[in-house]
């Protein structure tokens, strides 16, 4: 079954420098650029309002930004938090904390003296759906530890292991109130807030470092991602990814590299990983040669249950299994898991059915498709034609998260690529 995608907006030199890195959250899509700064791009716009004319621009460093990553919750008394970590070629991270109604936003200091010492590179944040369990923020270094710090939103931290315990006992309770009914009908007790604790919350986001998971060999750490069945993955340069357990940081699996081996200019690096929603794939981007991989796992046993490929008709090389005739730079699963899309340096932005392992749709990106003709941008700063622009990074966008019609009912895709235009497309028909 094929899939449609259609453009509906885009805009040409969003950035003054290449666009690296696109995160989405309900409020905004965040873009991160070679010219020192992020942008919020507001997902709803009123009629009259253009993408442009409403983005927050928020300039970080000098350096230029390669990495961003949003945090967008809900908390206890309604409190509403907008995070953005990002992570300049210095090998900084800044964080930023942005009021979702005003758009302002405020500079956060949320690392101590010694871990602002190291120098980073890839950065994530877990976003946990359980109130026992805290939210996670994880960021390589350039010797391939990855650093797992706990969120806490509020000046009093929450104790997961008090919490699971709490929880337990309260589950039994529930069962054996549930036996003691006897056949007749169960009596609901209404859960209450504890109206005094709630007027006692004082927001204060703040990390707590749990740990650090170390390589095997020092080597340079290129992504990481969380999965909501307690996993954390970090991929390398050298092709090898690390599985260890969220809750203890302890390695399980190691997945080797398959690609070519032995040339003289090979290249297998890992430049994306992703979990699906439910936690029970993983799929990893990595090189081969020029060409670019996607090879999926099964999280329970950590099996290689196989990869993405379309034809190749290049006679500098066998029959392989590519995902694209280029690097792949970045992959995104849709909100069921059943869909993954894939952009790579062949300027195309590719949707596979995870099931079956077919391409669904391929978006074919042109510097043409941009509808004002001055933000057109054909060449690069060294003259290199950008006719057909790489893709740098792409996300599946839920339901409703943006505005226009078809929205509500449609998933969509954003993604940013190297003649500096960020573009948002939305599956055609209904669901």
């Amino acid at each position: 079954m094929s899939k449609i995608f259609i453009s509906t907006v885009n805009v040409g030199k969003a950035h003054d420098a290449d666009i690296f890195g696109v995160s989405v959250v309900n409020p905004f899509t965040v873009t991160c650029s070679g010219d020192g700064s992020i942008k919020l791009w507001k997902n709803k716009l009123l009629d009259d309002e253009s993408a442009k004319d409403t983005v927050i621009e928020v300039f970080v460093h000098k350096t230029g930004v390669h990495h961003c990553e949003t945090l967008h919750t809900v908390e206890k008394g309604g409190n509403e938090i907008c995070l953005i970590a990002c992570v300049s070629f210095s090998g900084e991270i800044f964080f930023y904390s942005v009021d979702v109604k005003s758009g302002k936003y405020e500079k956060l200091d949320l690392l101590n003296a010694a871990e602002k010492k190291r120098s980073y590179w890839a950065v994530k944040w877990f976003k946990s759906e359980d109130q026992v369990v805290c939210h996670r923020f994880a960021a390589t270094d350039v010797k391939g530890n990855t650093l797992v710090w706990r969120f806490h939103p509020f000046t009093e931290e929450l104790d997961e292991e008090k919490a699971m315990k709490q929880k337990k006992t309260d589950e039994e309770k529930n069962a054996k109130r549930r036996g003691e009914s006897s056949g007749g009908e169960i009596e609901k007790v209404p859960k209450q807030e504890d109206d005094e604790q709630l007027e006692n919350l004082v927001l204060s986001p703040h990390l707590v470092l749990q740990g650090e998971i170390q390589p095997s060999n020092p080597i340079f750490a290129t992504c990481v991602d969380f999965s909501g069945k307690g996993l954390i993955a970090t991929g390398f340069s050298n092709g090898s990814v690390q599985v260890a357990q969220l809750s203890t940081l302890r390695p399980i699996y190691n997945f080797e590299g398959f690609g070519i081996q032995g040339t003289d200019q090979n290249s297998n690096t890992v430049r994306a990983l992703k979990f699906s929603p439910m936690g029970s794939l993983l799929a990893v981007a990595n090189d081969s040669g020029s060409y670019g991989c996607v090879t999926l796992y099964e999280t329970d046993y950590g099996e290689r249950i196989g990869g993405l490929t379309v034809p190749t008709h290049s006679t500098q090389t066998s029959i392989g299994s590519y995902a694209h005739n280029g690097w792949v730079f970045d992959l995104s699963f849709n909100s069921t898991g059943e869909y993954l899309a894939t952009c790579g340096y062949d300027s195309k932005v590719r949707v596979w059915d995870v099931k079956s392992k077919e391409r669904v749709s391929t978006i074919n990106l042109s510097a043409g498709d941009i509808e004002i003709e001055e933000d057109i941008l054909m060449v690069d700063e060294n003259g290199d034609s950008l006719k057909n622009p790489p893709v740098m990074g792409v996300r599946y966008i839920n339901k409703a998260v943006r505005g226009g019609m078809g929205s509500e009912t449609n998933e969509g895709l954003c993604c940013v690529c190297l003649d500096r235009s960020v573009r948002w497309y939305r599956e055609a028909g209904g669901s």
